[in-house]
């Protein structure tokens, strides 16, 4: 846990104590003790710790929600009372930024890089492989349904490939994707 209340003690003893001689830093000390202070009382002081621990994890970015079609995203994103300013969501599998401009007064959905870049991290980190190893993708999908509380990710084989198993916790979704290679090292010396 990241005991929330003793950084925001820490913040504002580097600001009594040591205040930072960059410009600017102690504005951004302000602004980090403004934005815990607002987690707190907004009551987003569990999901916060819950975001520090998936980071930790390993576990895939995190998303507000799930959609089967863009069209979908759409009409949720404008269904919201308050509009996304930029956060993810998943459009099937695939990541995407949702983003209000305020020039159109929409929630504008953009296909994002983030699921490649995840997945070749965590296939070039050359994660220890579960043990877990399945027939075939159905077999692999029904091993994850029956965990009550999956992991946030784990490396299994699925007909000799591997695959990231993972958990998107905050919208209770399991998903199988499969690990691109790793990266070849560098042949700079």
């Amino acid at each position: 846990m990241t005991k929330i209340f003793d950084q925001l003690e820490v913040l504002g003893l580097i600001l009594l104590d040591d205040a930072p001689r960059t410009p600017g830093s102690e504005e951004a000390i302000r602004i980090a003790a403004n934005a815990i202070q607002f987690i707190c009382a907004t009551g987003q002081d569990q999901a916060f710790e819950e975001y520090v621990q998936s980071l930790h994890a390993g576990a895939p970015p995190l998303v507000i929600g799930r959609f089967a079609t863009k069209a979908e995203a759409e009409a949720a994103m404008a269904a919201r009372r308050w509009p996304i300013h930029v956060a993810a969501v998943l459009i099937g599998d695939d990541y995407y930024t949702a983003m209000f401009v305020p020039a159109t007064g929409r929630t504008h959905l953009v296909r994002a890089e983030t699921l490649d870049f995840y997945l070749q991290a965590m296939a070039d980190e050359r994660l220890t492989p579960s043990g877990l190893s399945f027939s075939t993708k159905e077999e692999a999908e029904a091993w994850m349904n029956q965990q009550p509380t999956p992991p946030q990710q784990v490396v299994i084989d699925i007909a000799g490939a591997p695959y990231l198993a993972a958990y998107h916790h905050r919208i209770d979704y399991r998903v199988l994707y499969p690990l691109p290679a790793p990266t070849p090292p560098s042949q700079e010396t």
